[in-house]
């Protein structure tokens, strides 16, 4: 059995869900507030799984597209 890259569709969909419920008018403070707070935790943990990966050739071009977009919006 070789390779096989994970499909993130369905992570990038569950955070979708998050940002929606956050963002929500229909949702109170305080349910918007516990999903946030889900988010975060899920963004810390993220970051420190990245923090631990190796560092590949070319990286650096990542950021600095990175960079590039966020500055023209």
């Amino acid at each position: 059995m070789g390779f096989r890259k994970p499909d993130l569709t369905l992570a990038y969909s569950s955070v979708r869900v998050s940002v929606s419920e956050i963002s929500s008018t229909y949702n109170d403070g305080f349910t918007a507030a516990h999903c946030k707070e889900e988010l975060f935790y899920f963004k810390c943990w993220l970051e420190d799984q990245y923090n631990n990966l190796p560092t590949f050739s070319g990286e650096e071009e990542w950021y600095h597209k990175r960079l590039v977009d966020k500055l023209r919006r």
